[in-house]
C-alpha cells in the first residue's frame, strides 16, 4: 500500500530534521569527487570538492583536482581541509576518481581531525581487492589503505530509507553514529557530503570543459 503525507507533514518532518541538525554545534566538512571520463586514453583529471557547514549553513568551500586512478586524493584533500576551521570530516567513500585511494588512518592522524567515511551501500572488499590487483602495479599499497579504514559499521539514519555504511578513524564508532544520525535531513546521506555530492557533480561539466581548452 502506498504510504501519502501531507504537505505540512513533509515540511514538518524536514523542519524537525533541521532543527535537529542545528543543535549540533560543530563545523563539518563534506568530501566529494566530480564526475570524469568513463574510458581513460590519457591522463585524466576530476575534481575533488571540500565543503564546510555549521548548523546546516554553507560556511565555505573548497576545490582541488586529483588524478583518475592517481595516488594523490590524501595530498589533495588534506591541502583543501586545511583552509578550512572544522571539527570533523565526511568523506563519500574512501576511494575518489576510479581507485585513487585514501587512507583514513592515515589522514585522521595527519589531520588530527575525526574522518568518518560515509557508503550507501555495502563495500565489496573482495572485489576492490581484484580490481586492485588486475589493474595497479602498486596494488598492495593501494589495498593496505583500503584495509586500515578498519571496522564497517551500519546505522539506519531515516526509518524509510536503506541502511547506511560507514568507516571511522580518530573517533568512536558510537560518536560517528551520533554525527551521521543528526545531519542525515534530506536523505539517509548526511548533510556535509550530501551537498558535497550536489555541488561536485554539477561543477563537473564546466571542470572539465576548463581542461580541454587548455593546451
Amino acid at each position: 500500500m502506498l504510504k501519502t503525507i501531507s504537505l505540512e507533514g513533509y515540511l514538518d518532518t524536514y523542519q524537525n530534521r533541521f532543527r535537529r541538525a542545528d543543535k549540533l554545534d560543530l563545523n563539518v566538512v563534506g568530501v566529494d569527487d566530480g564526475s570524469f571520463p568513463a574510458s581513460k586514453t590519457a591522463r585524466e583529471y576530476a575534481l575533488l570538492l571540500a565543503v564546510l557547514l555549521r548548523r546546516s549553513k554553507i560556511c565555505g568551500v573548497r576545490i582541488g583536482t586529483i588524478e583518475v586512478d592517481g595516488t594523490d586524493a590524501r595530498t589533495v584533500l588534506k591541502s583543501l581541509v586545511r583552509t578550512l576551521s572544522s571539527d570533523l570530516v565526511m568523506l563519500s567513500g574512501i576511494t575518489f576518481a576510479g581507485f585513487n585511494v585514501i587512507d583514513i588512518s592515515r589522514l585522521s592522524n595527519e589531520l588530527k581531525k575525526p574522518i568518518i567515511a560515509i557508503s550507501g551501500d555495502r563495500p565489496d572488499n573482495r572485489a576492490v581487492r581484484k580490481a586492485l590487483k588486475d589493474h595497479f602495479v602498486d596494488w598492495e599499497t593501494r589495498w593496505r589503505s583500503v584495509r586500515s579504514a578498519g571496522t564497517l559499521y551500519a546505522c539506519k539514519p531515516l526509518k524509510d530509507e536503506p541502511k547506511l555504511y560507514f568507516e571511522v578513524k580518530g573517533a568512536t564508532p558510537d560518536y560517528a553514529r551520533k554525527i551521521i544520525m543528526r545531519t542525515a535531513v534530506i536523505s539517509r546521506l548526511p548533510e556535509p557530503v550530501r551537498v558535497a555530492r550536489i555541488m561536485a557533480k554539477g561543477l563537473s561539466s564546466t571542470f572539465t570543459r576548463t581542461l580541454q581548452s587548455q593546451p
